[in-house]
Formats: structure tokens, C-alpha cells, sequence
């Protein structure tokens, strides 16, 4: 009697195996995070530029906001996968190509090209969608733009932006062992100083 096929469960959980044992191949986990803080970052420094350009020029339309900065979020997470792919795999094609010279043989079908491959998709998608979710999460207040008004949304908008940026930062810290609150209050020092400098710049349009 022929071996029964396995589940759908069965077949998901050896699929999930496969995966985390390229990720500890690949070594993905901690380029995956200094990927993902350092655009994250990127992403709320852009959409605090964007949002303060939006509000020095009069933009009082909420609809009109959400389509700027959605717009920015998808070209940066368009920019960032197919950059962040486009160079991890030639690094991780380039490493194999020198390992396969050392041990003079074909790595091409074998589980380390294959971690090769995942590491590449996976270290893009975190460099695609996290600086266009850290911009996304900016747009909150504006849901409540019609009961707040406009500027009171923008405000929030850029608190709620100085809160990421200290939530990446705290994040940071316990990534290094360091205390979470200097931590957190350096990217919000970074971030209060890009806003400042944007609406100095732009303080003779409002």
C-alpha cells in the first residue's frame, strides 16, 4: 500500500522548517534587522519631510495628503525591493561563485544557494516594506481629520512620527544592550531636527 500523502499541515510545517533552516544558513535575521530599522528610519524622515512641505504649502485636503505621502510610501517600497534584491543576490551569487572556486565544485542545486536565494528575497521585502509602513503610520491622525481639523492632524502626524522614530531607536538599544531611552531620544533628536529644519526652510510659504 502506497504512503499516504501528507497533510496540508504536515506539508506547511516542513515548508517552515526548509525556511528558518535557510535563515540560520543565510545568517538573515541580523541584516534583516539593521535593514529594517535603518529604512524605517528613512521612511519617517521622508514622510515628516513630505508632511511638512504638505502643511507649509496650505494642502488642507485630506485626501490629497493621503495620495502624497501613499504615493512616496510605494515608491520607496518599489525602490527599496528591487535595489535591496538587486544587489543581495549579486553579493550572495558573487560569494557562492568564490566558494565554489575554493572547494572546486557545482554549489549551484545545494541548500547553501538555496538559503542564497531566499536571503535575497527576504532581506528585500524588509527593505521594501519597511520604510513604506513606518511613512503609512504617520497618516493615522488624518483618519480623524474631520473631527480634529487640519492642523491639529499634521501635529499629531508629526508626533506620532517622533513616537516611531523613538520606538526604532529603543529597538536599537536592545539590539546593542544599551539603556532604551537615550536610545529612543537620539532618533527623536533626528528627527526634530529634520522637521525643524523643514519648516525653517518653508517658513516663508504659511
Amino acid at each position: 500500500m502506497s504512503a499516504s500523502r501528507p497533510s496540508l499541515a504536515g506539508r506547511l510545517r516542513e515548508t517552515l522548517a526548509t525556511f528558518r533552516h535557510y535563515h540560520e544558513v543565510a545568517e538573515v535575521g541580523e541584516i534583516a534587522r539593521r535593514y529594517f530599522a535603518m529604512n524605517a528610519f528613512d521612511g519617517v524622515l521622508t514622510a515628516i519631510g513630505v508632511l511638512a512641505g504638505a502643511w507649509l504649502g496650505g494642502v488642507e485636503d485630506v485626501r490629497t495628503v493621503v495620495v502624497v505621502v501613499l504615493t512616496t510610501a510605494v515608491g520607496m517600497a518599489v525602490s527599496g525591493f528591487y535595489g535591496s534584491y538587486l544587489v543581495e543576490r549579486a553579493e550572495r551569487e558573487r560569494s557562492l561563485h568564490d566558494l565554489e572556486s575554493s572547494t572546486l565544485s557545482d554549489l549551484g542545486d545545494s541548500t547553501i544557494a538555496a538559503a542564497s536565494r531566499y536571503a535575497a528575497v527576504v532581506i528585500a521585502l524588509v527593505d521594501g516594506s519597511s520604510p513604506a509602513a513606518a511613512a503609512l503610520v504617520t497618516l493615522v491622525p488624518f483618519l480623524f481629520a474631520g473631527a480634529l481639523g487640519s492642523d491639529a492632524a499634521y501635529l499629531l502626524a508629526f508626533a506620532v512620527g517622533l513616537a516611531e522614530l523613538f520606538g526604532l531607536g529603543a529597538f536599537l538599544g536592545a539590539v546593542s544592550r544599551q539603556r532604551l531611552w537615550p536610545s529612543g531620544l537620539k532618533l527623536v533628536a533626528a528627527g526634530a531636527a529634520a522637521l525643524v529644519i523643514s519648516l525653517l526652510l518653508g517658513g516663508g510659504v504659511r
